[in-house]
């Protein structure tokens, strides 16, 4: 799954959104995924690595989902559903390029 510029505007806004809604930090993410405050920041901000760096590029997508999936599961803890993804829609085991990654 690529996403082009706009999509990922849109992304970066709908993953801060559910951020908010969540009101978790981006500590707590990170400690949770085993992660830098950094690496959270970009993945909320859609802040992808030059292409050409594949493994890296593969990570960073892994890491969009896995926040997705870290703040959705905080959210519907709180008794909240999270509205769903424009782009991110379906779960990430759906795409094989994501299979045996990280979590």
């Amino acid at each position: 799954m690529s996403l082009n510029k706009e999509q990922r505007k849109v992304t970066s806004k709908e993953l801060i959104d559910h951020f908010k809604a969540s009101h978790l930090s981006e500590e707590t993410i990170a400690d949770a995924l085993n992660v830098t405050t950094k690496d959270i920041h970009k993945a909320l901000n859609m802040e992808a690595p030059n292409g050409l760096m594949r493994n890296r590029l593969m990570d960073f997508i892994h890491l969009v989902w896995d926040v997705r999936d870290f703040i959705n599961k905080e959210i519907k803890e709180q008794g909240n559903e999270p509205i769903e993804y424009t782009y991110l829609k379906v779960n990430k085991e759906n795409y094989s390029f994501l299979q045996g990654r990280g979590n």
